[in-house]
């Protein structure tokens, strides 16, 4: 028996979409995409300390002393604690080859550099308006709590400037290099000496006697050998003292009086 065609075509039709229901049940179910996690928040951006005095140029000695010491190192974590910051004092290079620093650091141990480079700088952010509040300020700095010293500085300001005394030199902040919460640069013309390190400096001599200075005179006393100057005239000189006295009145009237009674008497 022939099966009419239009019941073959339902037939096929009807396989067909049974084998796709089926295809269908089977196919594994797709995956979840994955959640995003947030991206990581970026590093605080710190100043750069050895950065900042490069490109303010006329550092490079102070550069190169921080660096070979391992200070810098130290300034850099201290500047890196946002919390309580660092304030720098940094002498220009002419400071180095200027006496007396010149002088004094000829030869300094490798211990007290250390010592003198913290003590260039406060171990807390202070701004240029802080500074300049300040008046007869005695402070603390990065040298008090590493070197085992007093290293004290006296900050103080006169007359709208701000003024850096150390006992040994006063120095004088010239200018800002860097100024913003947590890390103060300020410029100096001199090296900050502490007197824990270099002591008191020697009093200054006494003046030398100007050259227009007038020569003691002689004495006013003589002696009796220059009094007499002149000879016989200033005294009694054996037979001649008639000659050289006058006669006074009453030796005149005896003298008579003796002549008239020798011519009586004769």
């Amino acid at each position: 028996m022939e099966v009419p065609v239009v019941f073959r075509f339902e037939l096929v039709l009807s396989l067909a979409l049974a084998m796709t229901i089926a295809t269908a049940a089977q196919a594994p179910a797709p995956a979840p995409s994955p959640s995003l996690s947030p991206a990581p928040a970026p590093a605080p951006a710190f100043a750069n300390i050895t950065q900042v005095l490069i490109n303010a140029g006329d550092y490079a000695t102070l550069v190169g002393y921080l660096t070979s010491t391992g200070v810098g190192e130290k300034f850099q974590a201290q500047a890196n604690r946002t919390d309580v910051g660092i304030t720098i004092f940094a002498p220009k290079n002419k400071a180095f080859t200027t006496n007396p620093a010149a002088s004094l650091l000829k030869g300094i141990s490798f211990r007290n550099l250390e010592a003198l480079l913290e003590y260039h700088a406060l171990n807390n952010w202070e701004s240029l308006a802080d500074l300049q509040q300040m008046t007869d300020n005695v402070t603390s700095t990065f040298a008090t709590y590493n070197s085992g010293g007093r290293y004290q500085l006296n900050i103080t300001n006169v007359q709208g400037q701000v003024q850096v005394d150390t006992e040994w030199n006063r120095a004088t902040i010239a200018s800002t290099l860097y100024n913003a919460q947590p890390v103060s640069i300020f410029a100096l013309d001199e090296v900050l000496l502490p007197t824990d390190i270099f002591g008191l400096p020697a009093p200054a001599p006494a003046p030398a006697p100007s050259s227009g200075a007038p020569t003691p005179g002689p004495s006013s006393s003589s002696s009796p050998s220059s009094s007499s100057a002149g000879g016989a005239a200033s005294g009694p000189s054996g037979g001649n003292s008639f000659a050289t006295h006058s006669s006074s009145p009453a030796t005149v009237f005896s003298l008579l009086l003796l002549a008239l009674l020798m011519k009586i008497i004769a």
